[in-house]
């Protein structure tokens, strides 16, 4: 959908600067270089400290998943009842993610995921002499959900690290002066400047664009960490 929109802004802007003058002055070049500057510093530290945060809270969800899957499997040498329990829970804790296609659900809605397969590692084992196998696995399963616990405080942390209001109102500054320069170079009737005026004004707004999907995490398309969702219910489902 945003490149078809950047194609219309593209086409709009170059029109418009076509047949309208915004007038100019020698003095424009210098505000052109000074915002240009000031504006790629900002918005690509800003993007690339935002492209940073997408990476690492991937890696945390691909943690978490993992050490899901782990437990699952662990689970099935306690006996096969709490496997199928471990199942509903690790289950109902995916689903919930994939229908509201939010990776970040159980961060803003109560969770009791983690909690549970504590309980039920407790229910599972009390009062019982375990053999070596079963001994080794409850351990796993509890090193497990204490990982679980640690990565789930570094995505909650990752969460919250957007770009504050002060800044964005810099960036929106920048931005907005670097527009108007723009706006004043001369190209009413010159089709060639009125086509760079407008690519270079739409490459502007789009960066805004860009910079916003990657503060709320929602830069490619589909929900982060879907897939990896999607392959522990099939491990759960016994695909995989």
């Amino acid at each position: 959908m945003l490149k078809y929109l950047a194609i219309i802004l593209f086409i709009v802007l170059s029109t418009v600067y076509y047949f309208i003058s915004f007038g100019a002055n020698n003095s424009s070049q210098i505000f052109l270089t000074i915002s240009t500057f000031l504006f790629a510093i900002f918005a690509g530290f800003f993007i690339s400290r935002q492209g940073s945060r997408y990476s690492a809270i991937r890696d945390q969800i691909a943690k978490f998943d993992g050490e899901m899957s782990s437990i699952f499997r662990q689970f099935g040498h306690l006996s096969i009842k709490a496997q199928d329990k471990a199942k509903e829970i690790i289950k109902k804790h995916y689903q919930k993610i994939l229908t509201n296609k939010a990776w970040d659900y159980h961060f803003l809605h109560k969770s009791n995921t983690i909690t549970s397969l504590h309980e039920l590692s407790e229910k599972t084992t009390k009062d019982q002499a375990l053999p070596s196998l079963k001994h080794l696995a409850l351990q796993r399963v509890l090193t497990a959900l204490e990982t679980l616990q640690i990565v789930r405080k570094n995505m909650v942390a990752l969460h919250t690290e957007r770009i504050p209001r002060f800044q964005w109102v810099l960036v929106y500054f920048l931005a907005l002066i670097l527009f108007i320069t723009v706006s004043t170079i001369p190209s009413q009737e010159y089709i060639l400047s009125s086509i760079l005026k407008g690519a270079f004004s739409s490459s502007v707004i789009f960066v805004l664009i860009l910079l916003h999907e990657f503060d709320r995490l929602k830069f490619f398309e589909g929900t982060m960490g879907e897939h990896s969702a999607q392959d522990i219910l099939g491990i759960l489902a016994g695909e995989k």
